[in-house]
């Protein structure tokens, strides 16, 4: 699947009419997702995506910004916490989107992506309020 059939299917389950919006949205929770992983699966993941959303999963731009502006490690262990830092990201940019809606259809769509065992590596990793929000996506 190509970056623009994954954002068109994101868009439909998040119900989000902006194209741009989406492809940003989908960028903030890659880059969130993809931190919260341990490297080699990190590299799983993205050893099956196309290149263009390969990119997209490695950004990591946005977490080294948050370690520059505050100091300190992006962490999250809960989904209020997440969601949080989707939200505060989502308001500084103004964008047209709903913090759950997106993360939920991303975190859906790359499920339909990747392979069940991939995407319960990703699940295993992620702690428990998160890892039930992903596996319920």
């Amino acid at each position: 699947m190509d970056k623009l059939t994954f954002i068109k299917h994101v868009m439909e389950h998040a119900n989000i009419q902006d194209q741009q919006a989406a492809e940003r949205g989908v960028q903030i929770v890659f880059s969130l997702l993809s931190y919260r992983l341990t490297e080699e699966e990190q590299s799983d993941v993205a050893a099956q995506l196309s290149p263009d959303l390969k990119r997209m999963w490695n950004n990591r731009v946005w977490a080294a910004n948050f370690y520059r502006l505050s100091g300190r490690r992006l962490k999250y262990r809960h989904l209020i916490e997440l969601m949080s830092l989707v939200d505060n990201e989502i308001k500084r940019e103004g964008l047209p989107i709903n913090a759950e809606a997106i993360t939920k259809a991303v975190f859906h769509v790359l499920k339909e992506h990747i392979s069940q065992g991939e995407s319960n590596d990703i699940a295993l990793m992620l702690p428990g309020e998160i890892r039930d929000f992903y596996k319920a996506a």
